[in-house]
């Protein structure tokens, strides 16, 4: 890692959580929770500006075009979409005791939550997956990169935590920023294999996704036991593979920034 890019993560991460403070400390004092989501384009909008800064016309082709429409494996597409969710039912199934018959989806109405879920995964994957992990991949190796950036992903929804917006409310924020960082490497594991934004653009798609349309999170079921049993099972899942693959993900680094 250059100091220049120590540099650029080190301001774009201080910048992302300061605009993120700034703009739900506007929306607590206007009284106007719907301008908190405004934050959720600072990543990939702080991407491309210091991308084009630094790199130019080239870098931002390579940031938002080359890492996007890319020849991806068709299992890893899969994963992306299916991974999550398919954990969520597995946790679902688990809480009612694997009655099958028993199991229904919070909500049946497409619109316009999934506009949103997908705006929320455009605005923040440019910045996080493509632009911050390679950078971090440059010095650590992907468990450690990941550990930092889910750190520094979860701190990024913490003025909207303590506003009361975007995020789950009926859980405490540690218990949060551990399903932030499982999920980091759950997604990082994909895009350390694929070099592609747009499946950590799907995954993060269906992991929102899981959280609106099935009955997981404490707000929607009334307690924490699903979720608990959500958490546990994806922290099987990553630990199986980041030890059978550790070879790749825990004991070296990718030097994967390369323009």
């Amino acid at each position: 890692m250059s100091s220049q890019e120590k540099k650029e993560i080190i301001l774009f991460s201080t910048i992302a959580i300061g605009l993120s403070s700034l703009i739900c400390y506007i929306s607590f004092e206007t009284n106007n929770p719907n301008l908190s989501i405004l934050s959720v384009f600072t990543p990939s909008l702080l991407a491309l500006a210091f991308t084009a800064i630094t790199k130019g016309r080239k870098g931002v082709h390579d940031l938002f075009v080359k890492q996007t429409i890319k020849r991806t494996s068709i299992k890893w597409l899969l994963l992306s979409l299916i991974g999550i969710p398919l954990v969520g039912f597995l946790a679902m199934l688990t809480s009612l005791n694997f009655a099958i018959s028993m199991l229904s989806l919070r909500t049946y109405e497409l619109m316009p939550q999934i506009v949103i879920i997908i705006l929320i995964a455009l605005g923040e994957e440019y910045g996080w997956r493509g632009f911050l992990l390679p950078r971090l991949m440059n010095k650590f190796n992907l468990f450690y990169s990941s550990i930092i950036l889910g750190l520094i992903w979860g701190l990024w929804h913490f003025p909207a935590y303590l506003i009361g917006t975007g995020i789950p409310l009926q859980m405490n924020f540690m218990v949060f920023l551990l399903w932030v960082i499982l999920g980091t490497l759950f997604i990082s594991w994909i895009y350390y294999y694929t070099r592609s934004v747009l499946t950590s653009i799907l995954a993060h798609i269906s992991a929102n996704a899981a959280f609106n349309y099935l009955l997981i999170l404490p707000e929607f079921t009334g307690s924490m036991n699903t979720f608990w049993i959500f958490i546990f099972y994806l922290s099987i899942i990553i630990m199986i593979v980041f030890y059978v693959r550790r070879k790749d993900l825990i004991k070296g680094y990718s030097n994967v920034y390369k323009q």
